[in-house]
């Protein structure tokens, strides 16, 4: 493998850690952009909140800011912005869409340029981010009895948006990922 990813199991490990912030970084920008530029969520009503992993889009409620944990106080927070809840799937489904967006395409042309070793662990490690970001979603769905994540509360809508968005993001890295192998 190229010189630009470390070797050795610490070297390995910053590397994987690195790059896992930075995929969830790209994700969250998503959902940021959507509420900024889609929405419409005044700058000082939104934020990403960093450097925490996991990172996540905060809003204000109030005085303070929630992040999507609190479920019920951060969809408040957002219907003042988007009362008829127009943008609110596109809002669920931007960091996915991001993150397929640009990291498939990073890793896909850094597998053809660089090493194809440096692409697939760019792809891998995007597929990883995406899987469990989705398990936790479910985890937390099944055991709080509503909504917790991106893929419930579009499931909320329609069963069909969540499973066209997971197989489409699939698709894409997948596909990216053959080309490379």
């Amino acid at each position: 493998m190229l010189a630009l990813v470390p070797s050795g199991m610490v070297g390995t490990t910053v590397f994987a850690f690195l790059l896992i912030w930075a995929i969830i970084l790209i994700h969250e920008l998503g959902h940021y952009y959507a509420g900024r530029r889609i929405t419409g969520i005044p700058r000082d009503e939104i934020k990403l909140v960093t450097p925490y992993l996991p990172r996540y889009v905060a809003l204000r409620d109030g005085e303070e800011w929630v992040g999507p944990t609190r479920l019920q106080q951060y969809r408040s927070a957002y219907r003042r912005h988007d009362p008829d809840r127009e943008h609110e799937r596109r809002f669920a489904a931007a960091g996915d869409l991001i993150q397929a967006g640009v990291v498939a395409p990073i890793g896909l042309a850094v597998g053809i340029v660089v090493d194809p070793d440096v692409g697939v662990t760019i792809l891998s490690a995007s597929l990883l981010v995406f899987v469990v970001y989705a398990a936790i979603d479910a985890v937390g769905t099944l055991y709080r009895g509503n909504p917790s994540g991106d893929y419930s509360l579009l499931w909320t809508s329609t069963p069909a948006l969540p499973i066209t968005l997971a197989l489409a993001f699939s698709s894409l890295h997948i596909v990216a990922l053959t080309l490379l192998i």
